[in-house]
């Protein structure tokens, strides 16, 4: 069997004392310079030369246990490394030395498969390195220049190598992983620093062409890659930000693929393209594909090309590559958020602006005609509005009354809004007969708005003095006029709103007369049509019967009045429209 120790190969010869001297100091000398090194390479080309002098051997090769049952080739001694297969299986061990020829004939396959491949470079014994019963490498040994026999002299000369190489090779072995685990420590503290460094830099600025700067610098600086694509989301999209790959053209199929990663692709022999947009990339020249990740969402990813000299990146480059993109994400989305706080403020003070633009649009103060009570209110739904009312004294006794309300809310609203004051204010004190003022406004907003965007409008001319009330109401909510005794009549005269037509049919006017007590009361449909949490409208049927049952109090206190009722109302729930109300009451 081949595990019988072989102590006696076909020669064997009486060992001199003077021979077990000198095999002594020269195992005594080995022992020296051995433990005198920590230098791993130095200690085993020693083991070979002090081997292979004493015993006029021409070749030797030494392996090193790299891993559990695997060893590896680390130092050869007259024959080329090339000659051999790097790497061995080798499940079992022994404490003897071994010829090669013993193991061609063992179960094993691995065993068999080494020992033809070292007796096909020479090898003919080779000897255990024992440590704590352990077997920390293999020395193998060529035949002898003489072409004699080894004696059991000289293989008892070669346990006493190996058993005195062993505890050196185990402590260099032991150094070098320290020094390995240094040198990997050493470049991970300074890949943090770098990293630290290019994160620093980043978040100084909150320009995106100076981060993805930053980032080119660190590809093409440290990492060496010239060719590369970085692609951020844009919406539900990857669009290309930063292309350094000659006719590069991005297809919507790739983009859409794209967004649909989460972990690294590196094309190798054993990882191949599996889709065409995969197969599209490595096409293209790009082997790497990272996603970047900022708070467990893919916001972009960096589709990296092949490094100067056609080096692969390792585990720790790629690990480097997943923090580089990921700072650089990170980056690239607080400074998207930055820019729109900044233009969320801007537009914050433009809308302020606005704000106090269109309240000085409306009345500074409301008149106070003898015998009359007028009081009004404007609440925007945002910061400005597209509902609008205006008292306008034409003479002692005459006031022009007017409500509007522009489609839509906010700052496009405000403007029309803007447009209609200043054409009633311009139209007003021509005097004109109302049908013909009033098709005026709808010219001039007809000829400044778009064909989707349209006016509902009333107004009305307040004669104090006849105490009467004449109206056009230009597709607007009709105004109510409560009277003392409960009846209410809805002021509907007029045509259609303003805006939509050129020239509309001829506008149809109304003259009623105001009796003491009689209320008019002009709102916007922000009035009956306010939400509660519930999603029910205030309603039609239930501001009449507010406003009867309300139709004693002051112009003022009705107003207030309604207004309280829309609060309790819609408690709970956001605004959903402008508000606006403007209310007429003679004195008894």
């Amino acid at each position: 069997m081949y595990m019988q120790k072989v102590r006696h190969m076909t020669a064997d010869y009486s060992h001199s004392a003077y021979d077990i001297i000198s095999d002594s100091a020269a195992l005594l000398e080995l022992s020296t310079v051995l433990n005198a090194s920590t230098d791993l390479d130095f200690i085993l080309g020693n083991i070979l030369l002090s081997s292979m002098g004493k015993l006029m051997v021409s070749r030797g090769v030494v392996l090193l246990d790299a891993d559990d049952q695997i060893y590896r080739v680390r130092s050869v001694k007259g024959f080329s490394a090339e000659e051999m297969e790097s790497e061995f299986t080798i499940p079992i061990g022994w404490d003897h030395v071994v010829p090669v020829s013993s193991l061609k004939d063992v179960p094993e396959a691995s065993l068999r498969h080494f020992a033809q491949c070292v007796e096909s470079c020479g090898v003919d014994i080779i000897i255990p390195m024992l440590l704590e019963e352990r077997m920390v490498g293999i020395i193998g040994l060529g035949r002898k220049i003489t072409g004699k026999e080894f004696a059991s002299a000289d293989l008892t000369f070669l346990e006493s190598v190996a058993a005195v190489a062993a505890t050196a090779v185990k402590s260099a072995l032991a150094i070098e992983n320290l020094r390995l685990v240094n040198r990997r420590l050493d470049t991970k503290i300074q890949e943090m620093n770098t990293l630290f460094e290019i994160s620093r830099e980043m978040n100084t600025t909150f320009v995106p062409d100076d981060i993805l700067r930053i980032l080119s610098y660190a590809l093409m600086g440290q990492l060496r890659v010239l060719r590369y694509v970085v692609f951020t989301k844009s919406g539900e999209t990857l669009e290309p930000v930063v292309v350094r790959l000659p006719d590069f053209t991005p297809r919507p199929e790739l983009q859409q693929a794209l967004c649909e990663l989460r972990e690294t692709i590196v094309f190798s022999e054993t990882r191949k393209p599996e889709n065409p947009q995969e197969q599209w990339l490595s096409d293209a020249g790009l082997s790497t594909v990272i996603p970047m990740m900022s708070q467990h969402r893919l916001r972009g990813v960096l589709c990296l090309g092949e490094r100067v000299g056609g080096a692969s990146f390792d585990r720790p480059e790629l690990e480097y590559l997943h923090a580089l993109a990921n700072i650089t994400i990170s980056a690239l989305e607080n400074a998207r958020l930055v820019q729109e706080t900044i233009d969320k403020q801007r537009m914050e003070q433009e809308l302020s602006v606005a704000k106090t633009i269109q309240k000085g649009l409306l009345p500074k103060s409301i008149p106070a005609p003898d015998l009359y009570q007028i009081a009004a209110i404007n609440e925007s739904s945002q910061q400005v509005g597209g509902d609008y009312y205006d008292v306008i004294p034409l003479t002692e006794h005459e006031y022009v009354l007017a409500i509007a309300d522009v489609a839509g809310k906010g700052v496009p609203a405000s403007l029309l809004m803007a447009n209609v004051q200043a054409a009633l204010r311009t139209i007003a004190p021509l005097r004109l007969p109302m049908p013909e003022a009033t098709a005026r406004i709808n010219a001039i907003i007809h000829a400044n708005t778009a064909a989707d965007k349209f006016i509902t409008f009333f107004w009305g001319l307040l004669d104090t003095r006849a105490h009467t009330f004449t109206y056009v109401n230009a597709g607007h909510n009709p105004p109510y006029l409560v009277h003392a005794d409960g009846s209410m009549t809805p002021l509907q005269a007029g045509g259609l709103i303003l805006g939509i037509m050129q020239a509309p049919p001829p506008y149809g006017v109304e003259t009623v007369p105001l009796l003491p007590e009689d209320t008019v009361v002009c709102y916007t449909d922000g009035v009956n049509e306010a939400m509660s949490k519930e999603m029910d409208e205030f309603s039609d049927e239930r501001l009449e019967q507010l406003l009867l049952n309300n139709r004693n109090l002051s112009a003022a206190d009705l107003l207030q009045c309604i207004r309280d009722e829309i609060v309790d109302f819609t408690r709970g729930a956001a605004q959903s429209d402008d508000i606006t109300m403007l209310i007429v009451r003679r004195c008894p």
